[in-house]
């Protein structure tokens, strides 16, 4: 009798964290995608030249970063530190 009910809680137990196994899987695969997408952004914004081209690549930038706080990528303080130092670039250029 007792073993039955330890099996029946163990049956509901495995499927549960396979699913979740497959759930994170998914999640960090578009986490890497996000991060890498900001960091492949990154470089290009720092092969650009005129202050034109600077400007409009750091508001995609912006938006890039924000999505990535907005899914819990990046902290706050991150994203601001980043957006910081692009606009010191855009300035500088």
């Amino acid at each position: 009798m007792a073993d039955e009910a330890s099996n029946a809680k163990k049956q509901v137990k495995a499927p549960t964290a396979a699913k979740r196994h497959k759930q994170d899987l998914k999640k960090s695969l578009r986490n890497r995608a996000a991060k890498s997408k900001i960091k492949t952004a990154r470089t290009v914004f720092t092969t650009l030249t005129t202050k034109e081209e600077k400007t409009t690549h750091c508001n995609l930038l912006y938006s890039h970063l924000d999505r990535a706080v907005k899914k819990g990528l990046f902290s706050k303080n991150k994203a601001a530190r980043l957006k910081s130092r692009l606009a010191a670039q855009v300035a500088k250029a």
